[in-house]
């Protein structure tokens, strides 16, 4: 650890413990109380229990003890209703130093942004849901997606997903199973992509086609689709090679792209659909039947765009029917 003057460790000590009720118990190799100080009383802890098992008054220590060499920390404990509090194990020696800092602030921020995120997911869920499925008498205009009159140009990361491999694999069954199986597995995509951001453009036979980039979402199109990509051989058993997923089926082959496409949305009756034209679509069309199933093939755009992912591929040996701007694919299907 990086020696630091005195006046700089006391400066970071006041600022990590300020606002923090610090409080600390000294316990014997046992767990016994010997002593204590601090803020004692905001913990619920005064007057000290002197002699005492720790276990009788910290209901939580209850088997934690003797600890070896090693410190332990228990995050965001609630031993109460309007408490919450981090808990430090120190051991040293045959005695033990426990420190209990107040956290209700930052577990005060951390639900306000899981509050944010659900409401965000709730956004992207209804949109994509709206867009992809449901009926509108209203036309094409949504609050969280956005176009012009007759449609933009727009960065996106296309998701192609096919699942051809299926049908070949469980080609002795019955048609009445395997479609049932097939369609099971397309709702269970469909319910991965909304919830990462996508929205579906197109679904046919064994093949399902979603656009990112379009719904607010965090990262760029490309890490969006990439990380849906992931989620879903997650999601779907996919692992080293070809595998099986969890309904009998072998998971889909994906290929992810990322460009410039022309997207609007089109009002047909009461339904609205998503329009999209453009090299990435095309480019996944072609990429397509050359990917494997259980794993992930891109194009050179969206590996640049992949940032930590990118170590999770490895170069593509491609043909000479392939196009020379797609150089990788996913080995490992496991994601950071």
């Amino acid at each position: 650890m990086t020696e630091l003057p005195p006046v700089i460790g006391d400066y970071l000590c006041r600022r990590a413990l300020a606002n923090r009720r610090p409080a600390y118990l000294r316990l014997d190799h046992d767990g016994i109380i010997r002593d204590g100080g601090g803020d004692l009383a905001f913990h619920a802890l005064s007057p000290l229990a002197v002699g005492r098992p720790v276990s009788t008054v910290l209901d939580y220590m209850e088997g934690l003890l003797p600890l070896d060499a090693h410190t332990c920390h228990l995050g965001c404990l609630q031993p109460q209703a309007d408490l919450c509090i981090d808990v430090h194990i120190i051991p040293e020696h045959k005695t033990h130093w426990i420190l209990l800092l107040d956290t209700r602030e930052e577990e005060r921020q951390r639900r306000a942004m899981q509050q944010k995120a659900n409401e965000l997911a709730l956004v992207r869920e209804s949109q994509a849901r709206a867009l992809s499925f449901k009926p509108s008498a209203t036309g094409p205009e949504w609050p969280h997606v956005n176009f012009a009159p007759r449609g933009d140009r727009r960065e996106v990361a296309v998701l192609a997903a096919d699942l051809r491999t299926a049908l070949e694999a469980e080609a002795e069954a019955s048609p009445v199973d395997l479609i049932r199986q097939l369609a099971a597995m397309q709702r269970r995509m469909i319910a991965g992509l909304h919830a990462d951001a996508g929205l579906v453009h197109s679904q046919a036979g064994t093949t399902l086609v979603a656009l990112f980039g379009l719904l607010p979402a965090q990262g760029g199109p490309s890490e969006q689709a990439l990380a849906a990509a992931f989620n879903l051989q997650r999601r779907l058993g996919g692992a080293e090679g070809a595998g099986v997923s969890s309904g009998g089926l072998t998971p889909p082959a994906l290929v992810v792209t990322t460009g410039t496409a022309l997207v609007a949305l089109e009002s047909v009756s009461t339904a609205v659909h998503l329009l999209a034209l453009g090299p990435p679509l095309q480019a996944a069309s072609q990429l397509l039947p050359t990917a494997l199933p259980g794993r992930i093939l891109t194009d050179a755009n969206t590996f640049g765009a992949a940032g930590p992912l990118q170590a999770h591929f490895e170069p593509f040996a491609a043909d000479q029917e392939t196009p020379a701007r797609t150089r990788y694919h996913d080995l490992r299907i496991t994601r950071p």
